[in-house]
Order: C-alpha cells, then sequence, then structure tokens
C-alpha cells in the first residue's frame, strides 16, 4: 500500500463509471483497495485488475473490515462493493463503507454501530433477483435486523438486465436521480 501511487484513472472504475477516491495502483496498474477497521487501522487490501477480476490478499483480515467514502453525517450507508459504494456516495452524498461481500455486510455494520451508535444505518442491498434465495437482499436484511438499521433496495426501471443488481448498475442505467430516489425513500420515512 505505501508503495504504490495515488491513482486517478483505472480501466476498472472507467468501466463502473466512477472515481478512484481513496485508492491507489501499483505499476503494473493493479488496482488497491484498503481495508480497514472503524480505527482506520489497514489489515488488507483487494487488488482489482484491468479486467475486473478481484482478490484478497492471502493472510489478511476481511471480517469486519470496509473500505470507507466520505465522512459521517446523521446516517452511514453499508454496501457490498467499492464501486457500488463509490456509486451511492457520488449520487447521495452519505459516507458509505463497502464491506466487499454480502458475508460481511453484518459484522462491518455491527462495527459501525458500536463506534456510531446515534448514527442510522442504512444497508444498501444488491438485490440477486436471478440467484436462487437472493443472497444480497437476505444478506443486508440480516445486517439491518442486527443493528436496528433500514434496508435500501436499488428500483430497477422494467428494461432491468438480468445481471443488473447493485446501486453501481442502477446509476449505470438511470442515473443519479434513480439512486438518490431509493436513498430519500428510506431517509424520509
Amino acid at each position: 500500500w505505501e508503495a504504490a501511487k495515488p491513482t486517478h484513472w483505472h480501466a476498472y472504475t472507467r468501466a463502473k463509471g466512477i472515481q478512484t477516491i481513496g485508492l491507489r495502483a501499483e505499476p503494473d496498474r493493479t488496482l488497491l483497495v484498503p481495508m480497514r477497521d472503524v480505527f482506520g487501522v489497514l489489515h488488507s487490501l483487494q487488488t482489482i485488475t484491468n479486467d475486473g477480476s478481484k482478490r484478497f490478499l492471502a493472510g489478511g483480515r476481511v471480517h469486519g473490515c470496509f473500505h470507507s467514502i466520505g465522512l459521517p453525517g446523521r446516517a452511514l450507508v453499508v454496501c457490498e462493493g467499492m464501486a457500488t459504494a463509490q456509486s451511492i456516495h457520488a449520487c447521495t452524498g452519505l459516507a458509505v463503507a463497502a464491506a466487499f461481500s454480502a458475508g460481511n455486510l453484518a459484522p462491518v455494520a455491527r462495527e459501525l454501530h458500536q463506534h456510531y451508535p446515534h448514527k442510522q444505518l442504512l444497508i444498501a442491498a444488491d438485490d440477486d433477483h436471478a440467484t436462487e434465495g437472493n443472497p444480497g437482499l437476505t444478506a443486508a436484511r440480516a445486517a439491518a435486523l442486527a443493528v436496528g438499521g433500514d434496508v435500501v433496495v436499488p428500483h430497477f426501471p422494467s428494461e432491468r438486465p438480468s445481471k443488473a443488481t447493485d446501486f453501481n448498475d442502477l446509476f449505470s442505467l438511470a442515473g443519479a436521480d434513480a439512486v438518490r430516489a431509493c436513498f430519500a425513500e428510506v431517509l424520509e420515512s
């Protein structure tokens, strides 16, 4: 992490239509996403190649770690992926923690809830509608239940491609207003 250089461009982030806030790249252009705890301690990295292949460093801690974007305000958002986090932050201005997987949503939500007990926690679900049991939505609901948070689900237009599941996909398909509307619906209720 220390040897890598901050980057303002990467093929993966360009394909996702997002910025590279808080990310670095190695000389071979492998994107590095920091995985930190609530105190900001770096525990591991997620690597993303130009073609979008993702890996975690061997032996690094993942459980309860996240990549954060923005400063905590009245609400904090927890989502699965870094591109989703970047999209949500860009569209809403809310602070977002990318948990890296559905299985890490609840651990990250618990850590943030313990550290910020008076903040509203919003769990941004991946709507894995084409996968049996919808693991993204199921994990988001469990995480929200564990911390007394709220689930925010992307509302896709009727011409939704089968692979469109998260808020980055919604942003790409319908724009920032569609993402904002999903969060406004929960924040105003």
